[in-house]
């Protein structure tokens, strides 16, 4: 009874979408109930990289300098993951966590990750000053999926690869 069911909207489009549908018959986009499915478990190399010294050196400068300091060296950063394939997963202060493998696979995503993590320590090292960055690696399973309906990926800190990492 189309009095009595409630009627879905498209978050992506705007279009009415008939109950139980799985996509937008509008735009195509999936429904919440299927993305909410969309979670599947998959090999990443887990990059974790964190600033040494920061606090000593954050301690010393203004806010000011210390914003655009973070700023560059994360820029620079960012970048060097994006070009070897890579995807930033989080900015954390002083650290940043990036994955390989999620959401595009690669076979050599272990080696690319390596990579990235030497380029860092250029890019590090080119900023001059006290600084210097921490970085672990480590492949495993996680589990990759939507988060709160989100339609980005999203993994878990919890999970085995991910902490480990963090703890390397």
């Amino acid at each position: 009874d189309p009095l009595t069911s409630p009627r879905m909207r498209c978050t992506a489009c705007g279009a009415e979408v008939p109950a139980g549908a799985r996509f937008c018959p509008s735009c195509g986009q999936p429904t919440s109930t299927t993305a909410s499915r969309a979670e599947e478990r998959r090999i990443v190399t887990v990059l974790f990289g964190d600033l040494v010294g920061f606090t000593s050196v954050a301690e010393r400068l203004d806010p000011e300098q210390v914003k655009r300091l973070i700023d560059s060296c994360f820029e620079g950063l960012v970048a060097v993951v994006a070009e070897f394939g890579g995807r930033v997963d989080k900015l954390m202060g002083d650290a940043i966590l990036a994955l390989f493998g999620a959401p595009v696979t690669h076979e050599d995503d272990p080696e690319r990750a390596v990579r990235a993590a030497l380029r860092m320590q250029e890019v590090i090292r080119e900023q001059g000053g006290d600084l210097q960055m921490r970085i672990g690696i480590n492949t495993g399973e996680v589990l990759v999926g939507t988060l709160a309906g989100r339609s980005e990926e999203h993994t878990s800190e919890l999970q085995s690869p991910m902490y480990l990492v963090c703890r390397l």
